[in-house]
């Protein structure tokens, strides 16, 4: 799925999330987007 879209591997989009959520989880717009997601999705 989205690591075929991007040619990269599961674990290389694994990684990308949790650096995102790492690094964004102070975020207003990332707060926004993650609302309507479960907690734990996908990590």
């Amino acid at each position: 799925m989205v690591s075929n879209s991007l040619k990269i591997g599961q674990e290389e989009v694994v990684a990308a999330l949790k650096r995102l959520r790492r690094e964004r989880s102070d975020d207003a717009e990332y707060k926004n987007l993650r609302k309507d997601l479960p907690k734990n999705w996908p990590l």
